[in-house]
């Protein structure tokens, strides 16, 4: 690979919409797409369903709870890539509700992954953000708060771009 490939990263992208974007992205993408996931196993199978359709994703595993895990990701996209072209920002967690473990663990771990983890992911990534060509091309962020309480959230309410939506002029 050189740092003259696109690269975009799309992270929880084993399953759900992570792994519909994904595979968006490697129709639609010129450059290499690369899948994330906590659970190895998991990873290797997405890719492996995508190739079975003809696309080509990389895999890297991530554990957004984990800020080696980030930083390792960190390192082989500087490496392999010379920066990050496109985020999307899709991993987290949501506990069934039928689940027995108690509201304040639940809270706590939940905020763990889905707050801190997605902003630890921001602090290592976002740096390596390339900037492009056109000005009305810039760095591209997504970010998901998907299974959020919203009285939580009360600015998400309203109606208008997500506050964690960016996409430079």
């Amino acid at each position: 690979m050189s740092s003259a490939t696109r690269v975009a990263l799309v992270t929880g992208a084993n399953k759900g919409i992570g792994f519909a974007i994904a595979r968006d992205l490697c129709q639609q993408f010129s450059g290499d797409v690369v899948l994330t996931a906590r659970d190895e196993a998991r990873g290797l199978a997405a890719v492996q369903q995508l190739q079975a359709e003809g696309l080509s994703p990389r895999f890297h595993k991530l554990d957004i709870d984990d800020l080696q895990s980030i930083r390792a990701l960190r390192d082989f996209l500087r490496k392999e890539y010379g920066g990050l072209d496109v985020l999307v920002n899709n991993a987290g967690i949501a506990f069934k509700t039928d689940d027995p473990t108690p509201f304040d663990i639940q809270a706590e771990v939940t905020m763990k992954t889905n707050f801190f983890g997605t902003r630890d992911v921001c602090t290592e990534l976002l740096p390596l953000m390339k900037p492009q060509g056109e000005p009305h091309q810039g760095p591209k962020l997504w970010c998901f708060w998907h299974d959020l309480p919203l009285p939580l959230w009360p600015h998400l309410q309203t109606p208008g771009p997500s506050p964690c939506s960016a996409t430079p002029a």
